[in-house]
């Protein structure tokens, strides 16, 4: 599963990151569960974003957030954000529906599992395509752009297919015992799409993780290529949690899906230290962007617009 860190990845984790996290430290100050306070603390109590209004430096000047929460601005995802949203729901949906599978007809093999989920595989995703008609007109998509987001889509259904049924023999061969619950939770160890609320810190009171795993790590897709500060978003899921369960986070995992030349899905899972330094700078980016809402500053023009911007002709005429 793209969620599913191999044993080598964990014992990085446990071993390596989690171990140098705990003696490096993060000071109490910059733990979510601090969020009455400075630094930590909203500077306004009537102005809350989104984790990925945050996050999301596509935009360097933040000029995005005031066109839309200031000037009302309508706009529509571009390709790259309508795929991040196909490609979500096609994860959730095969990760919900094969432990629907399980809690519906109990213990049963992997193969079982597998005939299930692929049989599914192309009607499931035309379920999902149907949900997206609209936007994939606006943003531009050809009928060969939805063909090959489609194919990839099946196969990324499959990729997880198969995943899924690898650990569930796997885990049955080791437990051929095990209750229906434990089955679940061991072979489908993954939560997706957890909602949180963030009204502690500022953000959003509906926020929706991508997947929380082994307790103190929580993870993020990235459809398309690696970018530095997209380790802002595990940094601000790390701080809800906390704030919320008042429990440290200390490792996030970025999970980056790309795909070859055969549209077979491509992934590299990237886990990080959620340190201190993150934390300060997640925080001055909320800070920043919370005052060009409340105080209604034009922040300007990025010089270094990304021309996929949903903002762009607004900045630069049609």
């Amino acid at each position: 599963m793209v969620y599913f860190l191999s044993g080598e990845e964990r014992r990085y984790i446990f071993r390596g990151l989690l171990s140098r996290a705990r003696s490096v430290g993060v000071s109490s100050d910059w733990r979510g569960w601090s969020w009455d306070r400075p630094p930590l603390a909203s500077p306004y109590d009537d102005v809350f974003l989104s984790l990925s209004e945050v996050a999301s430096r596509y935009c360097s000047t933040g000029r995005d957030i005031y066109l839309r929460r200031v000037e009302g601005v309508k706009y529509f995802p571009n390709k790259r954000m309508v795929r991040g949203l196909v490609l979500h729901r096609v994860v959730e949906g095969v990760i919900t529906f094969g432990k629907q599978v399980l809690y519906t007809n109990g213990v049963v093999s992997g193969s079982f599992i597998s005939s299930e989920l692929g049989s599914r595989a192309s009607e499931e995703v035309d379920r999902i395509f149907k949900d997206f008609g609209e936007l994939f007109k606006r943003a531009g998509y050809t009928e060969e752009d939805v063909d090959v987001l489609r194919r990839r889509a099946i196969n990324l259904w499959l990729y997880e297919t198969n995943q899924i049924s690898a650990t569930v023999d796997s885990t049955l061969s080791r437990h051929p015992y095990i209750s229906l619950d434990s089955l679940v939770n061991l072979a489908i160890p993954v939560i997706v799409e957890q909602r949180l609320d963030g009204r502690f810190l500022g953000f959003s009171g509906n926020l929706s993780a991508d997947a929380l795993s082994y307790a103190p790590v929580v993870l993020d897709l990235k459809t398309g290529e690696f970018r530095p500060f997209q380790r802002l978003t595990t940094t601000g899921y790390a701080l809800v949690l906390e704030a919320l369960y008042e429990a440290p986070i200390d490792v996030g995992v970025l999970v980056n899906l790309n795909f070859d030349a055969r549209d077979f899905p491509i992934i590299h899972r990237r886990a990080h230290i959620i340190s201190e330094a993150l934390r300060m700078e997640l925080i001055e980016e909320r800070d920043k962007k919370m005052e060009i809402v409340a105080e209604e500053i034009d922040p300007g023009i990025a010089p270094d617009c990304p021309h996929d911007c949903p903002f762009y002709n607004t900045c630069h005429g049609e």
